[in-house]
This record gives C-alpha cells, sequence and structure tokens, in this order.
C-alpha cells in the first residue's frame, strides 16, 4: 500500500492529510479533474465532521485546482466556501489570490486592505502581494513591481518572487524576470510554505514555465531546456491549458 492510501485508513485526520497530499500531486502533474474530485470529497467531509479550518483549506485547494484548469467561476465559488470557512491568514491570502486570478478583484481588494493593516509583518507582506497581484491584473506593472518589492523586503517568501518575477515578464525585464523564477526554481521547497500542514507543490511547476519564457525573451543558449522540464512535470496531462504554448515554443 503506498504511503498516502495507508495514511487514509488512519482516521478522519489521516485521511484528510492523505487526500492533500493526493490532490497536490494530480495538481502537480496537471490531472486537474482528479484533484478536483479528492479535493471536492474532502472538503465535504470535513464540513460532516464540522472542522471549517479544514474545509477551507480544502475549499482553496479546489479553487487552484479549478483555476488551473481555466474554470474561473469555479474557482471564484470555491474561494468564496473557503473565505466563509474560516479568517485563517493561510485561507485569506490563498483565497484572494485565486480571487485575483479568476478575475474577481473586487472580492480580492478589501482582503489585500485587511491583511496590509495587522500588526504582525507576515500579514502585511500577504497583503502587499495581493495588492501587487491586483496591479498585475490592472497591467499597472510599474505599481506591481514596487509593491511586490515592498512584499518581499517585508518577508521574503517563494510566492512574492514568483509574482515580481511575471511582474518582469509581463513587462518584457526579462533578466529581472530570469533572476526571480530562477530564484523559484533554486528554493523550491518553499513553494507556497505558508500552507501550514498541507502539501502545496503543485503550485511550483509554472516556474519553469515562467523561467522559459524568459530566457526565451533573452535567447539564452538551451532555454528550450527549460521548458522540457515543465514538459517533464505535465506532459502527459490533457488538461493544462499551458501545455499547448510550451510544446510550441520547446519545438
Amino acid at each position: 500500500m503506498r504511503p498516502y492510501e495507508k495514511m487514509s485508513t488512519m482516521g478522519a485526520f489521516g485521511a484528510s492529510f492523505a487526500a492533500a497530499g493526493l490532490g497536490d500531486l494530480a495538481l502537480y502533474e496537471g490531472r486537474f479533474a482528479d484533484a478536483v474530485k479528492i479535493f471536492e470529497q474532502s472538503a465535504a467531509a470535513a464540513v460532516a465532521a464540522n472542522n471549517p479550518d479544514v474545509a477551507a483549506m480544502k475549499f482553496a485547494a479546489l479553487a487552484y485546482a479549478q483555476l488551473s484548469r481555466g474554470q474561473n467561476a469555479a474557482a471564484i465559488a470555491a474561494a468564496d466556501k473557503a473565505l466563509a470557512s474560516s479568517k485563517a491568514l493561510s485561507v485569506r491570502f490563498l483565497s484572494a489570490r485565486i480571487l485575483v486570478e479568476a478575475g474577481a478583484v473586487a472580492k480580492a481588494q478589501p482582503i489585500a486592505a485587511s491583511l496590509s493593516a495587522e500588526l504582525a509583518t507576515e500579514p502585511q507582506a500577504y497583503g502587499k502581494i495581493i495588492a501587487g497581484e491586483i496591479a498585475l491584473k490592472k497591467k499597472d506593472l510599474p505599481q506591481a513591481i514596487k509593491i511586490l518589492t515592498e512584499a518581499n523586503a517585508v518577508v521574503d517568501t517563494w510566492v512574492g518572487h514568483f509574482d515580481l518575477g511575471r511582474a518582469y515578464l509581463e513587462g518584457q525585464a526579462f533578466a529581472q524576470a530570469d533572476t526571480e523564477f530562477d530564484r523559484c526554481i533554486k528554493r523550491r521547497g518553499e513553494a507556497l510554505l505558508l500552507v501550514d500542514e498541507d502539501p502545496t507543490y503543485g503550485y511550483f511547476p509554472p516556474a519553469y514555465y515562467y523561467l522559459g519564457r524568459a530566457r526565451e525573451g533573452l535567447q539564452t543558449a538551451g532555454y528550450k531546456d527549460v521548458y522540457g522540464e515543465y514538459l517533464k512535470i505535465r506532459g502527459k496531462s490533457t488538461e493544462d491549458p499551458l501545455l499547448p504554448d510550451v510544446r510550441r515554443r520547446a519545438q
């Protein structure tokens, strides 16, 4: 019996942790429909067990799975459920980030403001990251770069560098984007380390796609090899919206 399958037989906590791991593995490999099914079932189980904090994390994971396969309306609905279930820092941050990406910026703005207003530095940093993502979504690249740079100065986070890299890439500042995404690859173990007990490595593969884009822009020798790393992870996916572009660029 595989470790996560064995863990799923070890009571409610074991089943929840196993679902998180199996769902995250599905996300990592681009099996988004499988991830959706796993997180939906796990969230329902947590709701039935009257464990709203655990349910909220499953809804946040479900929202990211839906976002990853381009189902923005479903992603927003799952993020709303996560926020209705818990006000934990990780839930607010992950849900707000998904809301921005899915186009529900108005819902994310008050979350960014409330996090930025807290006394502790960690929520302040995450509030700035969301604000930076909002600026990026609005194509205000100078503001996005400014805010995300400030966020990383408050707390140096993997996701802060990832989003700063996206802002630089959008502005065709390829050298700066390369630096940020190369840092994300080297610090892969920190990918979304914010989430306390649940693995979140499903957020990592796009770092290869964006690093490839940056190095392609720089015409760095061997840039196609970076796209090859993405294909090693998600090349068998039938659901990944990025794959057609990755394959085209890797030729």
